[in-house]
């Protein structure tokens, strides 16, 4: 029987620091690293596992905060790391589910970034897709404007705090990040 797990950075076992790890290199060519101090704040890892209790699929929900636009801010939750080690099995679509519900019973605003390719996916999944606002996701580190250069599109999913529906009601303003878009 599977079970759909929802842990904190703190919790995560060394077994499962290791699959996480290794999945994230095979499908993002980056290492999953534990992370410290401010950065792993309220971070939450959604882990599918098997019988066996292997880590089968994950997605993650990363704070970020304060998220400035046209003078209001916003807190939002990055959706990233999603990731099935077996396709076309629906576990890819029980993490997104998982985190569409926690978003929801949290009033949260959850975004992520993604290719085009996987838009019909979390379109399934009951996510939005907008391909022309990448580039107004910004963080200004000095005077360097930093944006998203790997993915093609947003996904979300809105909360009651209207804000996709705000930042796509003014298409030319920038979303001011207090980090880098790259979750």
């Amino acid at each position: 029987m599977k079970k759909l797990l929802i842990k904190k950075d703190s919790e995560l076992t060394d077994k499962e620091i290791k699959e996480i790890h290794q999945a994230s290199v095979r499908e993002f060519h980056e290492p999953f690293t534990k992370t410290v101090g401010h950065e792993s704040r309220g971070r939450l890892l959604f882990l599918l596992k098997n019988e066996n209790d292997k880590v089968i699929a994950m997605g993650q929900l990363i704070p970020v905060e304060p998220v400035q636009f046209r003078g209001e801010t916003f807190s939002i939750l990055g959706i990233g790391g999603i990731v099935s080690n077996i396709k076309g099995k629906g576990y890819g679509k029980k993490i997104m589910t998982a985190i569409k519900q926690y978003l929801i019973k949290n009033c949260k605003t959850g975004i992520g970034f993604c290719g085009l390719s996987n838009r019909p996916f979390y379109e399934k999944c009951g996510f939005f897709v907008n391909q022309n606002s990448l580039q107004r996701f910004v963080y200004y580190e000095k005077s360097k404007k930093i944006v998203n250069v790997e993915d093609e599109a947003v996904l979300y999913f809105d909360s009651d705090d209207h804000f996709m529906e705000k930042a796509l009601a003014y298409p030319t303003e920038e979303v001011l990040l207090p980090r880098p878009p790259n979750w």
